[in-house]
């Protein structure tokens, strides 16, 4: 083993955005983890702190010594941030070397734990579904470091994150905040607004906005202000008949995130695609991407921009637009088998009844007498490379044909965690048919089930190899994969 287009409106998208206007002789940008050569000009970066000796976001290094830090809105310092965190950082680049002016950090939600799952995977937070994987960093100043220790409906956090598209919180970091310091707040996108009773909905939470300040909101008029992703501030929060999930909040402010124009020479967002306006116009949170013949791809093909996808984008921004020199695809699916089922530009593998593998104009196709879809047939093995798409769906990159084999393969991030029983792509992995010495974690070390066990969650990405037995797969291999 080896290791649809949903639109939004613009002020709707949902993420983080450098606010940074200025300009320089800069270019188009810097390949990922260098800056522009000998060039110089403004910089920023938005996404999660992934180091410090200065601050890293997204592996990319900014000179901190003349910086001025906001954390939790206020003014503060480098040592006030913590890995996980996301921030908006803005400044300037000169050859190889960033140095940051402002570093601004963000938080998705911030109040009341109403709820934790049992497997400890999840969270409701003032009415917003807060999900926990394997990337998350959770704050040693909760017991454990383990959200199992939080004590819900007494307990308040501030959660950082990337909010997808249906509103769900990817998180980055959480935090126990301490008792009388916690000013309740969400980011989300405007639902079910009523205008009459002036209120509406972000997730579960409730908002009644009669006494909050407006004044950078449209007129409240009808539905237009639904769509909008918005941040809502206030001081109290009530749980609501289901004190699990639901909740109002009477809001002091509420005000349209990421306003203004941004510029920067070079500039580089992380976060989950939410808006598709065409082929290579698309939306990463709030910020409007569009690419160029001359765009490169990494690790997933234009096609493959879908809402939900989460990805990366460098390059300048100018007049709120990213014209992006780098896009790269942050999630891997791997799938091998034999060919169940073809209908047009799908098809589905045998053992693997819950995926639909979508084929595309950019999908590589390799097969023994030909290079389409048509040149492959039901019972041909392949090998499929792809992304997830809608639901439990697939859009390949390269689809080959293999040597005849009755294995199966499946790569993916796991959904879900049940005993001994993992949900990969929809499809129910049962592990217990798989011996101790066949569980494998990173580079290929033997770890053993309870060790394999230990380091999954929902989110990791994980590999499973089997053979069918009838309509099911004993599966015999699993392994971490990067």
């Amino acid at each position: 083993m080896r290791r649809s287009s949903i639109l939004f409106n613009f002020l709707g998208a949902v993420g983080l955005v450098g606010l940074l206007s200025g300009c320089g002789s800069g270019g188009d940008g810097a390949p990922s983890g260098q800056a522009s050569g000998g060039a110089s000009g403004s910089a920023a970066a938005s996404g999660a702190i992934t180091g410090f000796g200065s601050v890293f976001v997204n592996g990319k290094k900014f000179e901190t010594s003349a910086s001025s830090f906001v954390v939790d809105g206020q003014s503060g310092s480098q040592g006030d941030l913590k890995l996980g965190m996301t921030v908006v950082v803005t400044g300037s680049f000169n050859g190889d070397q960033r140095s940051a002016s402002s570093v601004r950090q963000r938080d998705a939600v911030e109040g009341l734990a109403q709820s934790i799952a049992a497997d400890g995977l999840s969270l409701v937070v003032m009415g917003q579904t807060v999900l926990v994987d394997s990337t998350t960093r959770i704050d040693n100043n909760i017991p454990g470091q383990n959200i199992l220790n939080l004590v819900a409906g007494t307990d308040a956090v501030e959660v950082n994150g990337h909010i997808r598209p249906d509103g769900v919180i990817l998180a980055t970091f959480i935090e126990k905040k301490p008792a009388g310091t916690v000013t309740p707040e969400v980011r989300g996108f405007v639902k079910n607004h009523n205008d009459g009773a002036k209120t509406f909905q972000i997730g579960n939470l409730t908002v009644n906005y009669t006494t909050a300040l407006i004044n950078d909101m449209p007129s409240p008029v009808g539905n237009v202000w639904n769509g909008l992703f918005v941040e809502a501030k206030g001081t109290q929060f009530t749980p609501g008949p289901n004190v699990q999930t639901e909740g109002t909040l009477v809001a002091t402010k509420v005000e349209p995130e990421n306003q203004g124009v941004q510029q920067a020479d070079e500039f580089e967002v992380e976060g989950f695609v939410t808006q598709v306006v065409g082929l290579g116009d698309f939306f990463i949170g709030a910020t409007h991407v569009q690419t160029t013949p001359s765009t490169e791809f990494r690790g997933g093909t234009i096609d493959e921009i879908v809402v939900g996808a989460k990805l990366s984008a460098e390059g300048r921004l100018a007049n709120g637009i990213l014209t992006a020199k780098h896009v790269k695809f942050h999630a891997s699916v791997k799938l091998e088998g034999n060919i169940s089922e073809s209908n047009g530009n799908t098809f589905k593998i045998a053992g693997l009844p819950g995926v639909t593998v979508n084929v595309n104009s950019q999908t590589e196709v390799k097969a023994d007498s030909g290079n389409t879809l048509n040149d492959l047939s039901v019972g041909d093995h392949i090998r499929v490379r792809g992304r997830v798409g809608g639901g439990n769906s697939v859009i390949a990159t390269r689809v080959e044909q293999r040597s005849a084999d009755d294995d199966v393969d499946l790569q993916g991030p796991v959904q879900s965690i049940s005993g001994q029983s993992l949900t990969i792509l929809g499809v129910t992995v049962d592990t217990s048919t798989i011996s101790n010495d066949n569980f494998e974690g990173l580079d290929d070390q033997l770890i053993g089930r309870a060790a394999f066990f230990n380091a999954v969650q929902v989110g990791t990405l994980v590999k499973v190899q089997g053979r069918p037995n009838g309509a099911v797969v004993t599966w015999r291999e699993a392994e971490l994969e990067d």
